[in-house]
């Protein structure tokens, strides 16, 4: 009789955990070198930046129009035109940044999916479990598309509600397995426990594959995004107009 089973089983969930947070490390403002005190509100008319810190208000409206704690700035022309190339540049970059958020929510959710799956007790526990998870997922990816706000705490709340829902579910696939693992471990049945053994490694090769090799996709995305986060930098750059205080307007930051 021997155990090895459980210790096995239960370092595939933790590797499962740990693919699914390796997953999203390369679509952060971290990977980017990119920081900001502004949280930001996103709507049809305008795009509000709040300084989380001095609670300053900057909005950037239509036609190149830049609002400070409710009072214009005086634009010239070409800072009228970089207004509105910032904007614009910002506008493209959202849709961009939720899908990689998306993508890796699903990248976290089939993980899991196929080791549940894989050590489900009867076919309708598997289906149960597939449903299951495809509809926290599901609710998952509408959240993140809904969102018309983010800011220094964004990523860390979406990463507190995706580590939330992925730890629910192996808490469930670990007892589902760990279930399995004493009952053949308690049979004396060598065969039955070689063979739970050599699926739950098997499943733990494949799964990682299939994690690392949706990660480099989405790192090529989050390198390409980068690039554009980047070009907010030097497009604020090109601002003559000062804030209220004199400092220059600059609201993204590139980590130097």
């Amino acid at each position: 009789m021997t155990l090895r089973p459980l210790a096995s089983l239960v370092a595939l969930a933790l590797a499962l955990s740990f693919s699914s947070a390796h997953a999203r490390l390369n679509i952060d403002s971290d990977h980017c070198d990119v920081e900001s005190d502004y949280s930001t509100r996103f709507d049809a008319e305008r795009i509000t930046f709040t300084n989380d810190k001095t609670h300053r208000v900057v909005v950037l409206g239509p036609a190149g129009v830049i609002v400070v704690d409710g009072k214009a700035l005086a634009l010239d022309a070409a800072d009228r035109e970089n207004a509105v190339e910032l904007e614009r540049a910002i506008r493209a970059i959202v849709p961009q940044a939720k899908a990689l958020a998306i993508d890796a929510v699903g990248i976290a959710f089939e993980a899991v999916g196929h080791a549940s799956s894989a050590f489900a007790s009867d076919a309708h526990q598997a289906r149960e479990s597939a449903e299951r998870i495809a509809r926290t997922a599901d609710e998952l990816k509408r959240a993140i598309n809904a969102r018309d706000d983010w800011g220094p705490q964004s990523e860390k709340e979406i990463d507190r509600l995706i580590e939330g829902s992925v730890g629910s579910l192996i808490g469930e696939m670990i007892g589902n397995i760990t279930a399995q693992a004493i009952s053949v471990a308690f049979s004396g049945d060598e065969a039955a426990v070689a063979e739970l053994e050599a699926r739950a490694g098997s499943i733990e090769k494949n799964v990682e594959k299939a994690v690392e090799s949706h990660a480099k996709e989405l790192g090529k995305r989050a390198d390409a995004l980068c690039q554009q986060v980047h070009e907010l930098d030097r497009i604020e750059s090109k601002f003559n107009a000062r804030m209220p205080d004199g400092s220059p307007i600059d609201l993204i930051q590139i980590k130097r």
